[in-house]
């Protein structure tokens, strides 16, 4: 059952994010070359079952009860107390490390939900909502709004609205006055329809939000450009702001957000040969700052992948029924990830598939893994952060948020 939950939120969540891609952009012989791509055929990595001993982890329900498969969708912890955890339609807080939570009051208003939020301290942040009014055209009817509080949640003002067909799915801060906002934008191009990369950047708090859409466009540009793809994640350190598109394709800025380069685009091929370049969910930084990427399942696959580049080779180490979700690096070897596991409930051939959320523990850079931590729950872990030198938390897409000491 829930093989096939995976398979339509996978579809679900391409769908909300506007970005089929169905054309391709004819340019003249004097353009710029095509990029170069490299195709990640991927090594089986291990996964170490019950030969590492089990960490004692505490569950608390954000809820106060387990949410339903795929509702939590965004965590963000900036110190030991002060959390926050958001599903489509609610945004809760907890002030006290995760014992108790509140539901605070903001919801998106109808035909909306809630996309990304992003906090720097306990009182400001930002949160943004993506409206949809089914139209004539596939694909299309979207419109955007970031707000901003500085109360931590309990109230919020409108800062910015992006009619227009404009999806923002991600948002981050550096600090309090440098931010930026990525997603696309829908085009229609009758008889198709397909996204363009958008980029919002702001130097006032999200007084102000420019368009710089074209300098990160400009990067990803050749003859054999793919129209659909679209911003899906972001990593803002002290020198650069590392952006992941949908199409597995990273650019990074040494300016603030104002001038991009690409470095690294990517496709997958499955074992029967077929090439795609969806399934790029996250990036990670190992401990010199060096670009780690997570992808999940794609098409009927319950997979998880970790691409690292060692010898100026990327190679993706997956793991069969294993979708990793997110990653800490510990060390430049040693990662904490999480995500679900799949185990058969007995031994016959069609056996049903058992799922619960797991926290895995690699020395190797993410070669092999040992599972360290097991839930009771059919759920997915895929927030992990480290808030001291042994203390982790997690949360998990039913509203399970976990806390648990490493050992050393």
């Amino acid at each position: 059952m829930r093989y096939s939950i995976l398979v339509v939120a996978v579809v679900l969540i391409g769908h909300s994010l506007s970005c089929v891609s169905r054309g391709h952009d004819q340019r003249t012989a004097n353009s710029r070359p095509a990029e170069v791509t490299t195709v990640l055929r991927s090594v089986p990595a291990l996964l170490n079952e019950e030969t590492h001993p089990p960490v004692q982890g505490i569950e608390t329900k954000i809820k106060g009860e387990a949410g339903t498969l795929f509702e939590f969708k965004r965590a963000q912890f900036i110190d030991e107390k002060h959390g926050w955890a958001m599903s489509d339609h609610s945004l809760y807080r907890t002030t006290d490390a995760g014992n108790t939570w509140e539901r605070l009051p903001q919801e998106p208003e109808e035909d909306a939900r809630f996309t990304a939020f992003f906090f720097v301290d306990a009182s400001r942040g930002w949160l943004t909502a993506v409206k949809h009014v089914l139209s004539e055209s596939y694909l299309l009817g979207y419109s955007s709004v970031i707000m901003a509080t500085d109360d931590g949640g309990r109230s919020w003002t409108l800062q910015a609205s992006f009619p227009n067909e404009v999806t923002i799915i991600e948002i981050r801060f550096l600090n309090k006055t440098e931010g930026v906002a990525v997603g696309g934008q829908g085009m229609d191009s009758r008889p198709q329809s397909y996204d363009e990369l958008l980029v919002f950047r702001t130097s006032n708090g999200g007084d102000e939000w420019n368009d710089i859409s074209e300098a990160a466009r400009t990067a990803i540009k050749n003859e054999n450009e793919l129209r659909g793809d679209s911003g899906r994640h972001i990593e803002w350190t002290s020198s650069s702001v590392l952006l992941l598109t949908r199409h597995g394709r990273i650019l990074r800025s040494t300016d603030g957000a104002k001038a991009w380069k690409l470095v690294a685009s990517f496709k997958r091929e499955l074992p029967h040969g077929i090439v795609f370049s969806a399934g790029f969910i996250k990036l990670a930084l190992d401990a010199q700052q060096r670009i780690r990427l997570l992808a999940v399942g794609h098409g009927g696959d319950y997979v998880g992948d970790f691409v690292i580049q060692e010898d100026d080779r990327w190679t993706s180490y997956e793991m069969n029924l294993t979708p990793i979700r997110d990653a800490v690096f510990l060390s430049d070897k040693e990662v904490l990830a999480c995500g679900a596991n799949l185990r058969r409930v007995d031994e016959k051939p069609n056996a049903r598939l058992k799922d619960a959320g797991v926290v895995l523990r690699s020395f190797d850079s993410g070669k092999s893994w040992q599972t360290i931590y097991r839930s009771k729950s059919y759920e997915t872990f895929f927030y992990l952060t480290k808030m001291n030198d042994k203390e982790f938390y997690a949360v998990s897409d039913t509203g399970t948020f976990l806390r648990f000491t490493l050992p050393r």
